[in-house]
Formats: structure tokens, C-alpha cells, sequence
């Protein structure tokens, strides 16, 4: 270790513990989570790991989390959480009506509907 880098952090050392013997599993994950489950088995911390694998940090905590629990038995329960303008509402529509805007009054809108054909005598 050099003067400019970082002691092991706790969690990292944690983790490497936690993944010895692992080997076998390891090997059997695809070929990004294998280079991650390596690194941190080897004691990389998980911002170093993210800069190596030029992905998030909170990739590779995921990643280290689905392989932790693996091989501890430890269930997973995966959470979704939307993006920056995610539809949060239920449904297809989004919560929208056919509108587009969400609910409005439907006396207050304009008659869209097609005026009869009139017949032009001859």
C-alpha cells in the first residue's frame, strides 16, 4: 500500500471475509459480477472497484450485496425506485386521463365531436 491511498475500510474487509472460500460461486457468475466478487473478495474497496469497472458505486454495492447474500443465504429483497422523471402513479395511464392532463371537469370541456355532414343541393 502506498502513502497516497486509503487504509481498507471496515466494510471492505468485511466483505473479503465474507467471500473467502467463495471461489467455486464466484466463478460461476457472469463475467462483470465475477471481476467485482474477485476484487472485493481480494479486500478493494467499493469506490475502487467502481473506478476499475467504470461503474456506480451503488452498481457495485448492488452487485456485492446479491453476491453476499448468496453465498450467506441471506434473502434478497430487491427495491425499485424510479428516476428522475419517473411515473410514480399506478397504472397504464399514469394516473392521466384521456385528457392527458389528469382529471378535470368533464362539463368544462370543449365539444370536440364531429358536426353533422350537411347535403349540398345540386
Amino acid at each position: 500500500m502506498t502513502d497516497d491511498q486509503p487504509p481498507p475500510s471496515r466494510e471492505a474487509e468485511e466483505t473479503a471475509r465474507l467471500l473467502t472460500d467463495t471461489h467455486l460461486y464466484i466463478e460461476t457468475l457472469p463475467a462483470d459480477e465475477r471481476a467485482v466478487a474477485e476484487m472485493a473478495a481480494a479486500g478493494v474497496p467499493v469506490w475502487e472497484i467502481a473506478q476499475r469497472s467504470q461503474v456506480s458505486e451503488a452498481a457495485v454495492a448492488r452487485m456485492l450485496d446479491g453476491v453476499v447474500a448468496a453465498v450467506t443465504g441471506r434473502p434478497i429483497h430487491p427495491v425499485e425506485t424510479g428516476g428522475l422523471g419517473s411515473d410514480t402513479d399506478p397504472g397504464v395511464t399514469g394516473g392521466y386521463d384521456a385528457t392527458g392532463f389528469g382529471a378535470l371537469d368533464p362539463e368544462s370541456l370543449p365539444d370536440t365531436t364531429e358536426p353533422p355532414a350537411r347535403l349540398v343541393p345540386e
